[in-house]
């Protein structure tokens, strides 16, 4: 997509000087926390019945590394539409002094279409904007959508979930226009795109939550769970680009990852080039790993 944004600002964006980058032992130590709330995600899906897998750079992480890729500081988990209200609930339910959860259409002024888990005490802030107590430490939820089977209906599922990602894409740019130009100081290319973000933006602007709930509903107007194919359209590459069989695709195996074993599709190989063209057994060069930028950085020792 032309106006994309994403690679932009994991890669070239994530130089941007004031920021903090994380040292190769703050990576490690991130690394420690959100493995640990992965874990107990993973037993609270085991116990319930829950399907659950690696997704994204972990399930990469799993295949090329058994663990998290070294210069990777997040933790991804794909979980069914049907299933993460319910995932919410038991997460909320069994550890309420310890995790804070933000999931769309759940917790109030949340505008992400994924779910978070983030351990309290801790700070993660990417991101200015962001308020205290809900930018911890987090392992996100990406939630797997059905498809309807009929083609036309495929399609026009797929133009209003692409679009509305769109318009809640430039919605935030809008909103967040100075702090987004900031972070692209010195990158003409990427305050452009900026700046026609935010001008296509402003106008829904105006009713944030309607596009919001509209684009949510898009996502998941299928309710055939058994349906050919399902999709991420929240994804990097969106629902056309991240829409699989779902016989092949939700067929898993458990794999090393660190010192546990998690879920992960056996189709892993159409997965991954879905998800990164090219040799995904190769370690790209220095130069376009995708890196985090912090405004700020705390884990729980550290605020006492």
């Amino acid at each position: 997509m032309a106006l994309e944004t994403t690679d932009l600002f994991r890669q070239n964006l994530s130089r941007a000087l004031g920021l903090h980058q994380l040292t190769p032992a703050e990576i490690k130590k991130v690394q420690g926390v959100v493995y640990s709330i992965a874990k107990d995600i993973a037993e609270l899906c085991e116990e319930n019945d829950i399907p659950y897998m690696l997704g994204g750079g972990s399930a990469l992480g799993a295949v090329r590394h058994q663990g998290f890729i070294p210069w990777d500081d997040d933790l991804d988990l794909n979980v069914s539409r049907k299933d993460i209200d319910r995932l919410c609930d038991l997460i909320e339910e069994k550890y309420p002094e310890k995790y804070y959860v933000e999931a769309p259409l759940r917790t109030p002024g949340y505008y992400s279409s994924f779910a978070q888990v983030q351990l309290k005490g801790t700070t993660f802030r990417e991101y200015l904007w962001q308020e205290d107590g809900k930018c911890g430490i987090k392992v996100d939820l990406w939630i797997l959508e059905n498809v309807f089977d009929n083609p036309l209906k495929r399609r026009i599922q797929g133009i209003l979930c692409d679009g509305g990602s769109l318009i809640l894409s430039c919605i935030r740019m809008h909103k967040e226009k100075k702090a987004f130009l900031h972070l692209a100081e010195g990158n003409k290319r990427g305050q452009r795109l900026i700046r026609i973000k935010a001008a296509i933006g402003a106008l829904p602007s105006l009713t944030p939550w309607w596009w919001y709930r509209r684009v949510q509903h898009f996502y998941s107007m299928c309710h055939d769970d058994h349906s050919k194919y399902v999709s991420f359209p929240a994804g990097r590459k969106h629902f056309f680009g991240e829409m699989y069989e779902r016989e092949k695709y939700c067929d898993t195996e458990r794999m090393k990852f660190e010192n546990s074993y998690f879920p992960v599709t056996k189709d892993y190989d159409n997965y991954f080039h879905a998800l990164y063209p090219g040799d995904y057994m190769q370690l790209p060069p220095e130069e376009k790993r995708e890196r985090h930028v912090l405004y700020e950085l705390k884990f729980k020792e550290d605020e006492s």
